[in-house]
């Protein structure tokens, strides 16, 4: 899952938010389910490198101290790359589903068809006699103008015929990801409970899981 939202505190919370919902719902009514939290935009980083206007947090923000104090900044909102910065923000975007994506994988699977349509039709050659097909092509075309009970007999034929190919198995192939490619996820697929946790909460913290910035 990917999260654009302000550079504020609460725009930087809800990255945690959704993972620590996610986890919930995981662990209490669908064990399988597998998840990433990545949060592509507005990152402080990105305020700085693009130059974004910001305002003053607000009043009434209590993490207003702590938030200065971590990153430097004050808020950003999202609305701001969106119309300064459209094609920036596609960019993002679009970087951010490469980790996520086999770009290989429909060539892949025509050529894997290709190669089973080429063994299948192998198998036929090699395991029906051409001259059976012959006679019965030839037994078909002269029976056509006849009543058609004799075509479904010839019908049946031909599916007993062919009931008695063996094929070779249709293996579609999967998409292979790049597990080297640098990725921005917050929680990633195979973490634990434990460690997401860990990155959630330091997360929150503006640091490291021991309230370090």
């Amino acid at each position: 899952m990917f999260t654009l939202a302000d550079c504020d505190p609460a725009g930087y919370q809800m990255a945690v938010s959704i993972g620590r919902k996610l986890q919930a719902f995981r662990d209490y009514r669908f064990p399988k389910l597998k998840f990433e939290i990545v949060p592509i935009a507005l990152t402080v980083e990105q305020v700085r490198e693009l130059g974004l206007p910001s305002t003053p947090l607000k009043e009434t923000e209590k993490r207003a101290s702590r938030w200065r104090q971590a990153f430097g900044v004050e808020q950003t909102e999202i609305d701001a790359l969106a119309t300064l910065r459209p094609d920036v923000l596609r960019q993002i975007i679009e970087a951010a589903f490469e980790p996520y994506y086999d770009s290989s994988l429909e060539d892949r699977v025509d050529d894997a068809r290709t190669d089973w349509m080429a063994q299948a039709q192998a198998a036929i050659d090699e395991q029906v006699d051409p001259t059976v097909l012959v006679a019965l092509r030839a037994e078909a075309t002269e029976q056509l103008s006849e009543v058609q009970s004799v075509i479904a007999d010839l019908n049946e034929r031909f599916r007993l015929a062919a009931d008695r190919f063996t094929l070779p198995a249709i293996e579609i192939p999967q998409p292979e990801l790049d597990e080297d490619a640098p990725r921005q996820a917050l929680v990633s697929l195979n973490d634990n409970w434990v460690t997401a946790t860990r990155a959630l909460i330091a997360r929150k913290q503006y640091g490291n899981a021991n309230g370090q910035a």
